[in-house]
């Protein structure tokens, strides 16, 4: 098999798969996945966060696929976020090698005890359907919508990130050599039932990271509360 090394491509094709043949991918592939996430940039390398595979999951929205990847922590802070710049370069690795992925934020694992640390659930595996998308199938916000420099390729490059409930908490605000980055704030009750935002932050932040990247560019984030007000959002980081 042989495995990708640039990431950047399945940005703009990557679909999230719903449909899977059940049939197991082999122990074989698992090991190259585990692997290929050790090679993986983190966002904080100080932050640990572990990984299981299990064949098994309950929740809301749930998907039926032959394999399941539970992300995990030990309740440091930037968890979060770190689970999903981390781990959307294993679901877009897995897009470059033809293999399907979702995420699954309300599912958990059905069959271990003691699970209070998981973060998320990611289930992948072959598809009987194209897992790949054309740049126009994507639905997202309009550019202006999320950032003050629209050519950008980097915040282009975030801007098709997935989210849970395609929430698309992310505005970059360019000043001077740094970029400001805020996180939406929900309203209720999606405000209520949805605590998940801190990953699809992370997810947005992997692909702006993959775009620099490709494109050359330094990369360098940390988290900033201390930024200046932004009505209906809140102070995420600088990335700079």
């Amino acid at each position: 098999m042989e495995l990708p090394t640039n990431l950047y491509p399945s940005i703009s094709q990557r679909k999230s798969c719903r449909k899977y043949d059940m049939r197991p991918l082999g122990q074989e592939v698992l090991s190259e996945i585990s692997n290929a996430i050790e090679g993986f940039e983190s966002l904080y390398p100080g932050v640990s966060l572990e990984h299981r595979f299990t064949s098994k999951v309950k929740g809301r929205f749930h998907v039926d696929a032959p394999h399941y990847l539970i992300v995990s922590g030990q309740g440091a802070p930037g968890e979060m976020e770190a689970a999903g710049f981390l781990f959307e370069q294993l679901v877009l690795w897995l897009d470059a090698l033809d293999i399907g992925s979702v995420w699954l934020g309300s599912s958990k694992d059905a069959e271990a005890a003691g699970t209070d640390q998981d973060l998320v659930v990611i289930a992948f595996g072959n598809s009987p359907e194209s897992i790949h998308r054309s740049i126009d199938q994507f639905k997202r916000k309009e550019i202006e919508e999320i950032t003050n420099v629209t050519d950008d390729p980097c915040i282009q490059a975030a801007r098709l990130a997935p989210s849970g409930m395609n929430t698309q908490p992310w505005y970059f605000e360019k000043q001077d050599e740094k970029v400001l980055v805020y996180e939406k704030k929900l309203k209720a009750p999606l405000s209520l039932a949805y605590k998940l935002s801190d990953i699809d932050m992370g997810i947005g932040l992997s692909h702006y990271f993959l775009a620099c990247k490709e494109f050359g560019k330094p990369f360098r984030f940390a988290r900033d509360a201390s930024l200046p007000s932004k009505a209906g959002y809140l102070p995420f980081g600088v990335i700079g």
